[in-house]
């Protein structure tokens, strides 16, 4: 018997921001922890949601690094007890949302963090109440604001683990594509392909959840729609909310698993930095080449979902189609990144194979991959 559950709340559109106050009201907060980044503060974003909304809050902690850590969530959970707040409002990316899980996490349960690790059964301990958490997304990639985990560097070998429960799902997620307008290019390519590649992989998974297969080939279906026209005309609504879809459907997918990219990727930013998301989508091509004959006719839906014509093509051929049609998406988004860019070079690949051995994501790869694949994928990217 298999078991599936989406029990998010969502609220999803052009100004769904502005339900921020009576959401509150709703959870029954009245005293929110504002958890964000740096840069979220800098660009004025927090101020203007705020005076929009005809909010205050007491406290915007945004000590969150691009990868966040488990200082951060420790200086959260400081700022948390010290301020007597009765809930979370995480707004960001996926660095700002994952850190505000940790925060809500850690604030009742003690530590250390990777005691609650995905591959310690970490959610068994997830026994107590945790206060309420509105998760409000700026960027279309991570799928964090509908999902059951967070990746977080922990703090005794400096390595990524994804910190999984169901306690963990958002009280309630405020998606609103406007406040994705403003983001980079650069940065909307890179979030882009991280949602492309979560729905790759977890359609790719060899777990039965037909639920999720569906949501993975819309999620890839609105990406080719609408991810380059989010990059060239930052300011297309419908593009934007597009992206934001696809960044959802992919985090509601995240219990059929991910992948052998998504471990490569998570060793990489653990250890080297890096945005999360620009790694995916370079890793991508090789680890899709590497699963071919594992998972060889599932590349014929894949292909049609990005618009490829695939009528007369045997299932070789489609596989060659899709692995091109995201080399050149690549290509099209300007993404490349060489390992050696991050400091990375040819003695790191042991360390960097064993990490991704230690992830989790491989173990739902089409194609179980031993270390010296591992070892052979990276070197491809140095």
């Amino acid at each position: 018997m298999e078991r599936f559950a989406f029990p998010s709340t969502i609220k999803f559109g052009p100004g769904a921001v502005s339900s921020l106050k009576d959401s509150l009201s709703e959870l029954g907060v009245s005293k929110p922890l504002l958890v964000t980044d740096a840069g979220i503060v800098e660009c004025g974003l927090v101020d203007k949601i705020l005076a929009a909304v005809g909010m205050d809050v007491e406290e915007v902690f945004s000590q969150v690094d691009a990868n966040p850590s488990e200082s951060n969530v420790r200086a959260g959970v400081e700022a948390f007890r010290r301020g007597e707040f009765d809930g979370i409002v995480g707004l960001g990316g996926g660095s700002a949302l994952d850190a505000a899980k940790g925060i809500r996490l850690l604030a009742c349960h003690p530590g250390p963090l990777r005691k609650y690790g995905i591959r310690q059964n970490g959610w068994e301990r997830m026994t107590e109440p945790m206060p309420e958490m509105i998760a409000i997304p700026t960027t279309a990639g991570t799928g964090s604001e509908v999902a059951r985990g967070a990746l977080l560097i922990e703090a005794t070998e400096g390595a990524k683990i994804a910190v999984v429960g169901p306690r963990l799902f958002p009280s309630m997620s405020i998606s609103d594509p406007e406040l994705t307008v403003g983001l980079p290019r650069i940065l909307t390519a890179g979030t882009g392909m991280d949602a492309l590649t979560h729905c790759i992989e977890e359609y790719l998974s060899p777990q039965f959840n037909p639920i999720v297969e569906g949501l993975a080939l819309e999620g890839v279906r609105r990406v080719q729609a609408s991810l380059i026209k989010a990059c060239h005309n930052g300011f297309d609504i419908a593009a934007r909310s597009d992206m934001m879809v696809a960044a959802m459907l992919g985090g509601m997918g995240f219990a059929k698993g991910l992948g052998i990219v998504h471990s490569l990727s998570h060793a990489i930013g653990g250890l080297f930095g890096g945005h999360h998301g620009t790694l995916n989508a370079i890793l991508l091509p090789a680890c899709l080449e590497f699963n071919r004959e594992s998972c060889l006719p599932k590349f014929r839906l894949l292909a049609q979902a990005a618009g490829i014509p695939v009528e007369g093509m045997d299932d070789q051929g489609c596989a060659d189609a899709f692995i091109e049609h995201i080399v050149d998406l690549n290509t099209n988004l300007e993404l490349s990144l060489r390992l050696s860019e991050l400091g990375i070079n040819e003695s790191d690949l042991d360390r960097l194979a064993e990490y991704s051995m230690k992830d989790h994501c491989h173990l739902t790869n089409p194609k179980k991959p031993a270390l010296e694949d591992f070892k052979s994928l990276l070197k491809l990217h140095l």
